[in-house]
């Protein structure tokens, strides 16, 4: 065999080989799986909720018929706990799972009624598809943000009482998505790639728990979409349950002065005054 042929081979095998995805989850028949299980909380004092003047927006009469203070403000509070301080909306997932249980994962569907979408966090895997239920009376028009307030994946006309539809494809390897309506900025939903069925979204108590794992070696993640990651490596044996527990600290909870204010937007590198960076500025 001639260099040349060689050559167009070794080029063939390359182009071949990085043209295949570089990971491909297999179903698999699990029997004595492991499990994980435990609570997300949060410590600390619990961190105000952002207020967006409605009459800035348009529909005020519509909008205000949920999620409204006294003095016409759009209130929204992202750090729902319960009494033992249980945290919602916290997804749990298991990285590294190669082969495992079947992927059976319910299609999404985000319902947009009295400017809010619901619900405020969804599993979402790559090329995923997502429906938009408008019963509204007026058009919402939404952008679908990599990361947050990263590059815009999607732009999602919702007309009036219709249903729409979108397909997230993430590039390289962000696993965030925000979506925010153009229209009406309080109107806001999140998204969290995951790679495998091995995930637990919590509801307000804060529990998860996670079954049929093979037995190996992972890696977990707590995510909230205000809150920086946290993980565990684990080893669990067949049959095995471990208990893990996350603790989120509130007190680390940074948000810029404009996400706070009653008196409408201030631009972004705007600090409350008397934190460690408002004396840095002088404020």
């Amino acid at each position: 065999m001639n260099k040349k042929l060689l050559k167009v081979l070794f080029t063939l095998i390359t182009l071949f080989t990085f043209s295949l995805p570089a990971f491909a989850y297999q179903e698999i028949n699990v029997q004595n799986g492991g499990t994980i299980q435990g609570q997300v909380k949060m410590s600390g004092d619990m961190p105000f909720p952002r207020h967006y003047h409605l009459i800035l927006f348009p529909n005020i009469d519509m909008c205000a018929e949920v999620d409204t203070d006294d003095e016409m403000n759009r209130v929204l509070d992202d750090f729902k706990i319960s009494a033992d301080r249980g945290l919602k909306d916290v997804v749990i997932t298991l990285d590294h799972v190669e082969a495992g249980k079947p992927f059976n994962k319910e299609p999404i569907m985000i319902l947009s009624e009295n400017c809010k979408f619901f619900p405020d966090v969804n599993v979402i895997r790559q090329g995923e598809s997502f429906k938009v239920d408008n019963v509204d009376a007026v058009m919402h028009n939404s952008q679908v943000y990599q990361k947050e307030r990263g590059k815009i994946l999607l732009n999602i006309p919702i007309p009036a009482e219709e249903v729409s539809d979108g397909v997230v494809n993430f590039k390289k390897k962000y696993k965030i998505m925000q979506m925010i309506c153009g229209m009406h900025e309080f109107m806001q939903t999140w998204g969290y790639r995951i790679q495998n069925p091995y995930y637990f979204k919590t509801n307000l108590d804060g529990n998860f728990n996670i079954g049929d794992i093979p037995p190996g070696e992972y890696e977990v993640n707590a995510w909230h979409y205000l809150m920086k990651p946290q993980k565990r490596k684990i080893k669990i044996s067949a049959g095995e349950t471990i208990d893990l527990n996350f603790i989120f600290n509130a007190d680390k909870v940074v948000r810029p002065f404009y996400e706070t204010i009653k008196s409408g937007r201030i631009k972004k590198d705007a600090v409350i005054p008397g934190t460690a960076k408002g004396k840095e500025l002088g404020r």
